[in-house]
């Protein structure tokens, strides 16, 4: 018998005392189907130049426990129509749409799970890894490639939920267009990423997409990272091209998540590493085919879904600052594991997980810049165990206990922090101008004012500079521009209200994300109704709706180490609302109990609000 086999049956066999090798573990799970994975081991352990398959198909196997796929009727004939209706998108776009289905609500109800360790036999298995070596060797370029980078990012025969499938075919089909006109094959070294990430039309313009999804349509947003970076990734599996999924699972000083596609090895871009670390990052993940060590749950214990997922690993530090955290716990707790949670969607969510050694749970590599909680896990519901703290680049976390001995007043004007891009969208409104008419067709304007500065809440002011009556108006701005509300006021600083026709109602209905629009010229034109003298014209332009409004009732908590206290229910009365007696050192939370959703925690020093 070949010394290589017999070998593989020795590590197969072990001890029967011996812990199980990670492979003895898969053949074990693997039931009836172990014949089959058997015999693939067998195949290549006959011949010295197969070594390199063997291994590879040791790292299949070994790993394969957890993958795999899903069937049902209603899944079938969802695919059946993708590929009818989308016969012309290139194959990496309708398998996206394939997974679209399982990113619905309700997407895996009545469905089959295949495992793929009972059910994929060696002729798959064998022919997958022939193809992939034989395709791997016409392309030079993967020689710099280590073989553990090769195993992980190119061997893998799959990309999600989907039905296994040799892509050989396609795989070559995809080559031979691509280089195609590169003068030489070669040539896909330097052009890897531009290839890579070009998805052909119809693509090109569609934010969304309609699908018949279980008897109904739904509109599905392609544009989103998720698909986006799932065509991507299949776009790579085909190319034969080293590429990853790394994600966020939930912002430290934004709301929602965000995953993304790189090139193996970590070359993560410029462009890219500028757009990611515009948010906080508690901590990033790559998705794997390979399997990384989770939490053991003792009797009873919840462990929140990120953390059963084996398929991921910790590269945190390749996007950000990192350091070690430890923490003692101020209460007891017999838990054996506890978690560090960010402020998310205006609850508490997990995004690193720690075992307890000594009655201290230490959390590595945590990104920096964030508010962390500690919690641990009684059933769901989140407990903490210390206090909220700040986690700085080089020094100690700054743990935030409310001092009630250095209590102020304070003056909030938001609740979330700016959005970076709508300062931007603002600008072409920069230096509009003001004019007025005693007639309807402007046929004889008269300038009465410019709109000169935008102020960080995005509100721009023209002073009226004539107490003159008129009773139609207009701004002019450089090129179209929308706005969420106009106030009017009369030189005696009075509020005064248009008689408005129906396309105007939202610049007056006191509601700062209800858009009025001008033409595409940049001209928006009002009807006072009758002849009024104004002083002052103010308009809110494009915003994130998030600025305290007058009128609307506000409650101000902070978090005291345990849960969430309020420090009272205020209406704003002004673009600002007050809060007497807020606690020192403290970790706060302004809510908007009249409208909205995005609410953010912040602190408070030095006169000066900081969201996380």
């Amino acid at each position: 018998m070949n010394k290589h086999f017999i070998l593989g049956l020795s590590i197969l066999l072990g001890s029967a005392c011996a812990p199980r090798t990670p492979i003895e573990e898969a053949l074990r799970l693997s039931g009836t189907n172990r014949p089959h994975l058997e015999q693939v081991l067998h195949h290549y352990s006959r011949h010295p130049a197969d070594s390199l398959k063997y291994r590879a198909a040791c790292f299949l196997i070994e790993n394969m426990p957890g993958h795999g796929w899903y069937e049902g009727t209603e899944l079938d004939a969802y695919r059946h129509w993708v590929d009818s209706v989308y016969a012309g998108w290139e194959y990496a776009l309708r398998a996206t749409l394939h997974d679209a289905f399982f990113r619905q609500p309700d997407g895996t109800d009545g469905l089959i799970w295949h495992e793929d360790i009972k059910n994929l036999d060696s002729c798959f298995l064998i022919a997958h890894i022939d193809s992939t070596f034989s395709r791997i060797a016409q392309r030079p370029w993967l020689k710099k490639f280590s073989f553990e980078q090769v195993c992980e990012h190119l061997l893998p025969y799959r990309v999600g939920d989907e039905r296994p499938r040799l892509l050989f075919g396609l795989q070559d089909s995809l080559f031979e267009q691509i280089t195609h006109g590169l003068g030489t094959k070669h040539a896909l070294t330097r052009s890897a990423s531009p290839s890579l990430f070009k998805l052909s039309p119809p693509y090109y313009g569609e934010q969304s997409v309609p699908l018949f999804y279980k008897g109904k349509e739904i509109r599905y947003e392609i544009a989103g990272c998720h698909p986006w970076n799932t065509a991507r990734l299949w776009r790579s599996r085909l190319l034969l091209y080293p590429a990853a999924m790394d994600f966020n699972p939930a912002f430290s000083n934004r709301d929602g998540a965000h995953c993304w596609t790189i090139l193996i090895p970590d070359t993560i871009s410029e462009n890219l590493s500028k757009g990611i670390n515009a948010y906080a990052m508690g901590k990033v993940y790559r998705r794997t085919y390979s399997r990384h060590p989770r939490p053991t749950a003792a009797k009873g214990e919840y462990i929140p879904p990120l953390f059963k997922d084996p398929f991921h690993r910790d590269v945190t530090a390749l996007y950000t600052r990192v350091q070690d955290v430890e923490i003692t716990p101020t209460t007891s707790t017999a838990s054996p594991h506890a978690y560090l949670c960010v402020f998310n969607q205006m609850q508490w969510t997990p995004v690193a997980c720690a075992e307890c050694h000594n009655g201290k749970f230490v959390f590595k590599d945590m990104g920096c810049q964030s508010v962390y909680l500690p919690v641990i896990y009684r059933n769901e519901e989140a407990l903490p165990i210390a206090p909220p703290f700040i986690l700085e680049h080089g020094t100690p976390p700054h743990f935030l206990q409310p001092d009630s001995l250095r209590s102020q007043p304070l003056r909030l004007t938001r609740k979330y922090p700016q959005k970076i891009t709508i300062g931007g969208l603002n600008q072409s409104f920069r230096q509009a101008v003001l004019k007025a008419s005693r007639t309807s067709d402007f046929r004889h304007p008269v300038q009465v004012g410019i709109f000169q500065e935008i102020s960080e809440e995005q509100w721009s002011t023209a002073e009226v500079l004539t107490g003159k009556k008129y009773r139609y108006w207009r701004i002019r701005a450089s090129r179209a521009f929308s706005f969420g509300e106009c106030l009017l006021y009369t030189p005696e600083g009075d509020v005064v209200r248009p008689d408005t026709g129906r396309e105007q109602t939202t610049a007056f209905d006191d509601d700062p994300i209800s858009y009025a629009h001008s033409d595409s010229q940049g001209t928006w034109n009002f009807d006072m109704g009758r002849q009024v003298a104004l002083g002052k014209v103010e308009c809110l332009l494009r915003n994130d709706g998030n600025a305290v409004w007058s009128g609307h009732w506000y409650e101000l908590l902070y978090h005291d180490g345990t849960g969430w206290c309020s420090l009272g229910i205020r209406e704003a009365r002004q673009r600002f609302v007050d809060f007497d007696d807020v606690p020192g050192n403290a970790l706060l939370w302004l809510r908007d109990l009249t409208a909205g959703k995005e609410e953010r925690i912040f602190t408070y020093t030095d006169d000066q609000m900081r969201f996380w």
